[in-house]
């Protein structure tokens, strides 16, 4: 090569060199600049422009490098348009450009567009890779079409196409994620077969799906297969098995595994105690759960929010809200901030012991650290007012919401209709009933049964058959409440041989007879 033409190469090499250096220093900069204003998709997009305007363009290598950033900074669409340009100045795409475009389509769910590029690769000549197929098989999987995934996974394969470890474990967690654990096992099996060697992440995917789906005995037995195999089960493994038997009460197995992450070496993490800490307090072994709090933080695991809130959760189960109340006020001791959940625990609590007034104050003051109350918070308050026979307030609440605020649900109007129907306020009941309807709300078998049993207690029994016979057009299935309700309604109206045929008509269904059903119509005579 000439003089002339070495300096002519390096008249464009040296400030295309120095731009990139220049942009790739900033990106590593970003998250720290960030807060102070800096633009890092202006850089790469102005970095873009300046290179497509040179003569002759740099290498495709380059712009894949501006897209590349671009993707990782979640601009699909950004990406998409600079790919555009691209093409407008004649620029050829390589494999790498066609698959971030492919990626890009794939993130924002226009999976047509993203297989029409498919189609553009093997136009070209190129040759899709594994890293290519598994991007569209993602795809697939994120935008709820697993089935298609898995189709075309077989097409591929049959074309002869090589898959990875990646490939296959998109497929299985997408499987397992919609509960088709079965599936994801004969992909497991399918693996040995194309000669791919799963590894632990794709192990702990079938641990998880195969906890999730209550195979838990299932589980553990691949849990075997995997340390067989010499493969080393990491902490995620464990959780995983851990939340299982926890699930099912075996604490013997629970306790072999904390042995066996001792054995090896896996030390408990935060959400590992988590679970222990919850399954003990679900099974009201609240003294063990303060101990593995306090393991966990002797090991140098520090508490977070869920446990905490776990944890008052317990106290809660007991009725002992002043000790839960304690944790709660100890939270920044810990440098934790509360939640909604935090609030809502104690909340419930407070209403649960008939401490309305405490519940209050807590729930005003959530509007004082800037924490939206959510629905379960309100319908708690709703409910407890109430219980406490404050109904005018408890619907001030009520129609609030209903005006500019988190939409009440079924719950929610369940417990306003049970408070009017136990005042005998039928007519303002069935009002809200029929509200619930215009909302796009759909009773359930709860709202029906308030209902009836009001209707039965106002003595307008008629009324109350007709929501009987609505619960059929609307294929709710009655359950012992509401035959029980009615059948004590037809007996106090005077209208036993009614209640014997409901009676007849319940047991011949299938349902359940139990006591307060023979006792109802034993008043009958008495």
């Amino acid at each position: 090569m000439s003089y002339t033409a070495k300096t002519t190469s390096l008249r464009y090499a040296i400030p295309k060199f120095s731009v990139f250096l220049r942009f790739f220093s900033n990106s590593q900069n970003h998250n720290a600049k960030s807060n102070s204003g800096f633009d890092a998709i202006g850089d790469a997009v102005a970095l873009f422009s300046r290179l497509i305007t040179m003569h002759p363009l740099p290498s495709v290598v380059e712009f894949n490098m501006i897209l590349g950033s671009v993707v990782k900074m979640k601009h699909y669409s950004t990406a998409i348009s600079l790919f555009k340009e691209m093409g407008l100045r004649r620029l050829t795409p390589s494999i790498v450009s066609l698959s971030i475009l492919i990626n890009c389509y794939c993130h924002l769910g226009h999976m047509g567009f993203a297989f029409s590029v498919l189609g553009m690769v093997l136009k070209m000549g190129y040759q899709p890779n594994a890293v290519t197929l598994t991007t569209l098989m993602r795809g697939l999987c994120v935008n709820g079409e697993v089935r298609k995934a898995v189709d075309f996974h077989d097409s591929v394969v049959a074309q002869g196409f090589l898959l990875d470890e990646v490939s296959y474990g998109t497929l299985i967690n997408g499987l397992c994620k919609i509960g088709q654990v079965r599936d994801a096992f004969e992909f497991l099996q399918k693996m040995e077969v194309q000669m791919v060697r799963p590894n632990v992440v794709i192990y702990n995917m079938m641990i998880d799906g195969l906890c999730k789906d209550g195979c838990v005995t299932e589980a553990y037995g691949l849990y075997s297969e995997i340390v067989g195999r010499g493969i080393s089960p990491d902490i995620f493994t464990y959780t995983c098995l851990i939340h299982g038997f926890c699930s099912l009460g075996q604490w013997r197995e629970v306790t072999q595994l904390l042995c066996d992450m001792v054995d090896k070496k896996v030390n408990p993490n935060v959400y590992t105690y988590n679970i222990l800490i919850d399954a003990l307090c679900k099974n009201r072994m609240l003294t063990k759960a303060h101990d593995m709090c306090n393991l966990m933080i002797e090991r140098g695991e520090q508490p977070d929010v869920v446990t905490f809130n776990t944890l008052m959760s317990g106290y809660c189960l007991y009725n002992d809200v002043d000790e839960a109340r304690k944790l709660f006020d100890t939270f920044v001791e810990w440098d934790i901030v509360p939640d909604v959940w935090s609030y809502n625990i104690l909340i419930i609590g407070y209403c649960k012991i008939k401490r309305i007034d405490e519940a209050l104050i807590l729930f005003n003051k959530m509007h004082c650290t800037n924490l939206v109350p959510n629905i379960v918070t309100y319908s708690s308050v709703i409910d407890g007012l109430c219980k406490s026979g404050r109904i005018s307030y408890a619907w001030e609440l009520f129609s609030a919401i209903c005006d500019g605020g988190p939409s009440p649900n079924v719950i929610t109007y369940n417990i306003m209709l049970d408070a009017l129907c136990k005042i005998q306020l039928m007519d303002d009941a069935i009002g809200l009933f029929n509200l619930m309807f215009e909302r796009g709300l759909t009773p359930n078998v709860s709202s029906y049964n308030i209902l009836i049993n009001g209707y039965c207690k106002s003595k307008r029994i008629g009324e109350a058959m007709n929501l009987f016979k609505e619960m059929d057009h609307r294929n709710l299935v009655p359950d012992s409440v509401t035959y029980n309700s009615l059948i004590d309604g037809l007996c106090k109206s005077g209208r036993v041989s009614h209640a014997w045929e409901l009676f007849y008509a319940m047991h011949d269904g299938g349902m359940a007879v139990n006591v307060i059903s023979y006792n109802v119509l034993l008043d009958a005579f008495s």
